[in-house]
């Protein structure tokens, strides 16, 4: 009978341990994701907060971490002074074309390789190596056929170049999701009426729309990022973003933190709204993409 009591009472406290164990390792996690969070976003928290404070705050001991009057005054001095609408607007025209213009070139590509496995093998493999070599490698004789055809200094060239480049990644990841989806379902379409092209923008392209909102994604951000081609090969009139932060950076002593500041917030605010508007099918992307095949 002793036995039988002493049992449930063993059970209890193990059961008690466990869940005190379970309850330590959950703070646990808790604290080192709000570690990750203060260090990730920290530093842009810090940028937000520069572009909010007035001269005075730049050098303050102890330092100013949130300004008791936060000012928009850097914001118009970067669009008034700094030119900072036409670099903005250079970035969101180029981004959105390359974009658009990698999604309409890579799509077709990747379903001939994934449908009748066009290029074989070879040809999945030397787009990877494309991907793979370096923009400083490519510079040089890029710049040198541009001037050439007249291209340095125009959306066409940037954008031309641009796809080319996100081509090879874009149509390597639309290949998997091409070969995952069920055959059957167009060949079922095309049985009622449907011709190819209609079976793949009406049938195939909206059932793959995760895999294209990763491609869009990727293709924006990083044309959005991208340094070495738009410093290059611009000029005054096709100059980007990019090129403009840099450009705070450059002055020595004599530099704008507020203008520097409010640049680099305007810089990641449109790849933050591309990727907010495309959430609900990047997420879904992202997991088919880890599990197939």
């Amino acid at each position: 009978m002793a036995i039988a009591i002493e049992r449930p009472r063993i059970v209890a406290r193990r059961a008690r341990r466990y869940r005190g164990r379970r309850g330590l390792g959950h703070v646990l996690t808790y604290l080192g994701l709000l570690a990750a969070l203060v260090f990730f976003l920290g530093p842009f928290f810090w940028i937000v907060t520069t572009s909010l404070k007035g001269n005075e705050d730049f050098f303050a001991f102890p330092p100013v971490w949130i300004p008791a009057e936060p000012s928009l005054a850097h914001y118009v001095a970067l669009f008034t002074r700094s030119s900072g609408a036409r670099y903005f607007t250079n970035s969101l025209v180029i981004s959105s074309l390359s974009m658009i213009a990698a999604l309409v070139v890579s799509l077709p590509t990747a379903y001939a390789i994934a449908r009748w496995r066009f290029g074989g093998g070879l040809l999945s493999v030397s787009l990877l190596v494309l991907r793979m070599l370096p923009s400083i490698a490519l510079i040089i004789p890029i710049y040198i056929m541009y001037k050439m055809l007249g291209l340095t200094n125009s959306y066409l060239g940037l954008v031309a170049l641009y796809t080319v480049v996100y081509i090879p990644f874009a149509v390597w990841l639309l290949v998997g999701f091409l070969r995952d989806f069920p055959i059957e379902i167009e060949e079922a379409a095309m049985i009622d009426g449907c011709s190819r092209l209609r079976a793949l923008v009406q049938v195939v392209v909206p059932i793959i729309a995760p895999g294209m909102a990763v491609v869009a994604l990727f293709a924006f951000i990083a044309t959005w990022n991208e340094f070495l081609f738009a410093i290059v090969l611009t000029g005054i009139e096709t100059k980007t973003m990019m090129v403009l932060v840099t450009s705070f950076t450059s002055g020595g002593t004599d530099m704008f933190y507020g203008e520097a500041s409010a640049s680099v917030v305007l810089g990641v605010l449109p790849a933050f709204a591309v990727a907010f508007m495309l959430q609900r099918y990047l997420v879904k992307g992202l997991a088919l993409g880890g599990t197939k095949g």
